[in-house]
C-alpha cells in the first residue's frame, strides 16, 4: 500500500503545469506525508485546489493540521490580566479606537480585551473588510473535504495550549497589538500580495513577507521556532497516529515551511526525504518593508 502510494503521487506530481501552492512530498520508512504550506483565510479564487492534493487526501489515512478550530468546546479562555488600554499610549489608544469605527467594532469593548485578544479581532475584521474569510481559509476548506471523504483529522497542538501561548505573552500581548498598528494602513496591499504569492507558490516572495511580518526573536521562538520543533518529533515518530505509520496531509501555515528552522530541514535532518512536487511562478507584487 505505501509503495503504491507513493508511486501515485509521484506520477500525479510530474504532469503539473501550472503554478500551485507550495507543498513537499516528505517520506521515511512507513511515513509518507504531503505537506501543504497553508493560509488561514481567503477566498473563493483559491479553490478549488490542485487536483494532486484533493487525489492525495482521498487515498490517504488522514489530514493532519495545526489543530481542529472547529472543535472549541471545553476551551478556557484565561482571566486578563492587562488590558488594551493599560498597556497603550494615549495616541495608541486614539488609533484602536478609529479603527474600531472605520471596521464597526465596539471600541470600549478592544480597549478592554487583553492586547493579543484585541490584535486577533482587528486583524479578522480588517481581513473581512477586504474580502478575505477565514472560512475560506486553506485549513477549514480541506477539514471539511476530509470529513466528506470519511477521513481522520489529528491535531499538532490543541486549540487551549494556541490560547494560552497568546495569553503568556508578555504585557499580554502587546507587541502583537502594537505592530499591528504600525503597519494597518500597509496591511491591504500585503494581503492581497499574500494571497497572490501563495496561489503561485512564490517562495521568494513569501520569504519577503516574513520579513515584512517580521517578529522580535524572543516572539519568534515562541510562535514559530519551538513549535517547529515540536511538530518535527510528533512526525518523525508518528506519535500522532495509531500504527506510527501511514499517509497523510500535513496543512500547516506557509511560513512554517520556510526560513530558519522551518518544518521541512527539521524532518530532513531527521531522515526524511524532502521532493517538492508543485510548481512554482513569480507573482507580480512585492511587500514593502
Amino acid at each position: 500500500m505505501m509503495r503504491t502510494i507513493c508511486l501515485l503521487v509521484t506520477f500525479l506530481f510530474s504532469s503539473s503545469l501550472f503554478a500551485e501552492p507550495l507543498y513537499w512530498q516528505a517520506s521515511k520508512g512507513n511515513l509518507n506525508y504531503l505537506i501543504l504550506g497553508s493560509v488561514h483565510v481567503g477566498d473563493q479564487t483559491m479553490y478549488p485546489l490542485p487536483v494532486n492534493l484533493t487525489t492525495f487526501l482521498q487515498h490517504s489515512d488522514g489530514i493532519v493540521v495545526e489543530t481542529d478550530i472547529r472543535n472549541a468546546q471545553g476551551v478556557r479562555y484565561p482571566q486578563t490580566k492587562q488590558t488594551t488600554q493599560q498597556v497603550l499610549s494615549d495616541k495608541q489608544v486614539k488609533e484602536v479606537k478609529g479603527i474600531a469605527n472605520l471596521l464597526q467594532l465596539d471600541p470600549q469593548q478592544l480597549l478592554l480585551s487583553p492586547p493579543w485578544a484585541t490584535a486577533l479581532t482587528v486583524q479578522m475584521k480588517q481581513l473581512e473588510y477586504l474580502g478575505y474569510r477565514a472560512q475560506d481559509g486553506v485549513d477549514l476548506w480541506l477539514l471539511g473535504q476530509a470529513s466528506s471523504k470519511g477521513k481522520t483529522v489529528y491535531s499538532l497542538e490543541s486549540l487551549q495550549f494556541q490560547i494560552d501561548l497568546l495569553a503568556q505573552l508578555p504585557e499580554g500581548g502587546k507587541e502583537l497589538l502594537t505592530s499591528l498598528l504600525e503597519q494597518f494602513d500597509h496591511n491591504e496591499d500585503a494581503a492581497h500580495c499574500l494571497l497572490e504569492s501563495w496561489k503561485n507558490g512564490d517562495q521568494q516572495n513569501l520569504n519577503q513577507f516574513a520579513k515584512f511580518a517580521e517578529m522580535s526573536p524572543e516572539m519568534e521562538e515562541v510562535f514559530i521556532y519551538q513549535r517547529n520543533r515540536d511538530w518535527a518529533q510528533k512526525l518523525a515518530t508518528g506519535a500522532l497516529f495509531p500504527n506510527k505509520s501511514g499517509n497523510y496531509l500535513v496543512v500547516v501555515g506557509a511560513l512554517h515551511l520556510i526560513g530558519h528552522e522551518n518544518l521541512l530541514s527539521l524532518l530532513e535532518s531527521q531522515g526524511f526525504t524532502i521532493t517538492q512536487r508543485s510548481k512554482s511562478q513569480p507573482t507580480q507584487c512585492q511587500f514593502k518593508l
